[in-house]
């Protein structure tokens, strides 16, 4: 009852089921407790053997996991999920109606990028069909908000991950490249 008024007390600890019944296999003490960023809790580090017993791999077949590829890619196209700033994980793999934990890892292991990174390489390719079009009327900045960046600094840090160089930099290069 204690802990369910003072949750606080198990923060910095990753609790794991344990079989009391077969022996203690680990050695204790080459387990260091290391003390946490604010000095009150120990932080429990578990040996490998635990850790890799807590990973679970997804095992999706190739076909459902191509399926749920092309899913996901023609609903974030499709719809244009990647304009709203709000955007989450959550809300794809509702659309899509699969697992999140399903979408998580099509997005990481078969798209090949993060969910904050993919979503950004759309938001980064929006900007650049509309920056031509566009420059003339508005900023840098409010077509980087319309392309669904929550601030200017998410944008620069993206679009240099991105495409290598600042915006206008960018642009520089390739008017240069382009004039003969």
């Amino acid at each position: 009852m204690y802990a369910l008024h003072h949750p606080h007390f198990f923060y910095g600890y990753l609790l794991v089921a344990t079989d009391w019944n077969q022996k203690d296999t680990l050695n204790k003490s080459s387990v260091p407790k290391p003390i946490s960023d604010d000095n009150q809790l120990p932080l429990r580090i578990l040996p490998p053997e635990v850790t890799a017993l807590t990973q679970k791999k997804l095992n999706l077949p190739i076909q459902q996991i191509s399926l749920y590829a092309v899913l996901i890619k023609d609903a974030m196209e499709k719809e244009q999920l990647y304009l709203q700033p709000d955007l989450q994980i959550i809300d794809v793999a509702n659309l899509v109606n699969i697992p999140v934990h399903h979408c998580s890892y099509v997005i990481n292991n078969h798209i090949g990028k993060n969910f904050r990174d993919w979503i950004n390489s759309y938001r980064i390719d929006h900007f650049l069909k509309e920056y031509p079009l566009q420059r003339e009327k508005k900023t840098i900045e409010a077509l980087a908000k319309e392309s669904g960046f929550k601030s200017q600094a998410t944008f620069y840090n993206a679009f240099k991950k991105e495409k290598g160089a600042m915006p206008t930099n960018y642009f520089l290069k390739n008017q240069a490249d382009r004039s003969p």
